[in-house]
């Protein structure tokens, strides 16, 4: 690595420290020669980044000196600067995406004409970016300013504390005392016993279980003085055994990817004990209420089939004729063993899904309700009011008013 290239990365690093926020180095092409990445985009986000990146490369040669302040057609804004014409390497620091508004995410929605698991994705991304107001814009601007000029701090540490000693790896378990020993099995019991509420749904078992074991998952030693990095660790390992025990209760792919998606941006940017605390609760609630609402244990080959294309497709035209082509089965079949298994008939069962869907969207957004019938799959507005309220007992509009107490 070169001394300029070992400097870019300490200005890189040190820019990412302080504004918690993804750092680029781009080259006079508007390519990225070096990055430092606190959170990844959704694949359909990363050409309007490159756009974005070109864009400023070519601002920052017509006028050199000068920082900028960009914000795309999606809202994500990313701030550039440090670009020096006359250096050989004329490279130009970039810190983003992050949001100096919150965009209307119902415009973005039809003006891309995004599909429902699109717009879960970026609604997530959207809520897991940090709302930057304009004066630490303006405070992180003045620091691309000097951007150039940010070098390694000379360091001597002075520390009066024992050192510790570690045990050697040939010896390390062999030194384990017979009270570790305990501690690791009745962790592994415990995290059986969890695994296993999930994967029936049970909230109540889960939460008593997680009461239980409070304390006997505190991996804190591992990081001296860090006990929000430790706890995260935590949470992220949480999350993926909670998505494998969703998995094996039967929930297709697709919301376990949307939900454990959910939590690995939710455990990164939350940076208190008790809001991670919170977290363990939420976290289990919500992979139990998705294995009630999505298993698919219990029923035929065949409905499993049914019921995993009408999970994602719920919002699409039903065509009997066509999922029992794709079944290979009769259609007068296919209506009978639906029915037979779910005691629903695949009309009915559509609903509900649709149903559940439009429930969560009035309970996290503002949209209109038209936006939302259509969404889930309904032409006519006054149509879904009518079997929203057969389903729920309410209207649209008195559920996402008073959803509580429902």
């Amino acid at each position: 690595m070169t001394h300029s290239s070992l400097s870019f990365s300490t200005t890189l690093l040190t820019l990412l420290h302080l504004s918690d926020i993804n750092s680029f180095l781009l080259n006079s092409a508007g390519g990225v020669t070096q990055a430092y990445q606190r959170y990844s985009l959704p694949p359909f986000l990363l050409e309007p980044q490159a756009k974005a990146f070109k864009d400023l490369i070519a601002e920052a040669q017509n006028r050199p000196g000068v920082c900028f302040l960009y914000t795309n057609e999606f809202g994500l804004t990313y701030a550039a600067g440090g670009f020096d014409g006359r250096d050989p390497d004329a490279s130009l620091f970039v810190l983003g995406p992050f949001l100096s508004q919150m965009p209307d995410l119902n415009k973005l929605f039809h003006q891309f004409h995004l599909d429902q698991a699109t717009q879960i994705l970026l609604d997530a991304f959207f809520r897991s970016l940090p709302l930057i107001s304009q004066k630490k814009w303006q405070g992180i601007l003045n620091i691309l300013e000097q951007a150039r000029g940010i070098r390694q701090a000379p360091v001597h540490g002075i520390d009066t504390a024992e050192p510790h000693k570690f045990p050697s790896e040939q010896h390390s378990f062999e030194q384990l005392h017979e009270h570790d020993h305990e501690l690791i099995n009745l962790r592994y019991q415990f995290s059986r016993d969890m695994m296993h509420a999930v994967t029936k749904g049970n909230k109540e078992e889960l939460r008593s279980i997680t009461e239980q074991s409070r304390g006997l998952f505190d991996f804190t030693e591992r990081f001296p003085n860090q006990p929000v990095r430790a706890m995260k660790n935590m949470l992220i390992v949480l999350n993926t055994m909670l998505r494998i025990a969703a998995e094996n209760g039967g929930v297709p792919p697709f919301y376990l990817h949307v939900l454990s998606e959910k939590f690995a941006i939710q455990i990164e940017r939350v940076d208190s004990i008790n809001a991670l605390t919170k977290l363990i609760d939420t976290m289990g609630d919500e992979y139990c209420d998705l294995v009630k609402k999505r298993t698919v244990l219990g029923y035929s080959s065949l409905v499993q089939k049914v019921i995993a294309y009408l999970s994602v497709e719920y919002n699409k035209p039903l065509m009997i004729q066509k999922l029992a082509a794709d079944c290979a089965v009769h259609p007068a079949h296919l209506s009978r063993q639906f029915k037979k298994e779910t005691g629903l008939t695949i009309t009915h069962y559509l609903q509900q899904l649709r149903i559940e869907e439009a429930k969560w969207m009035l309970r996290k957004d503002r949209m209109s309700i038209d936006w939302i019938a259509g969404a889930v799959g309904f032409e006519d507005a006054g149509y879904f009011t009518r079997v929203f309220r057969k389903w729920e007992g309410a209207t649209p509009t008195e559920y996402r008013n008073h959803w509580q107490d429902y």
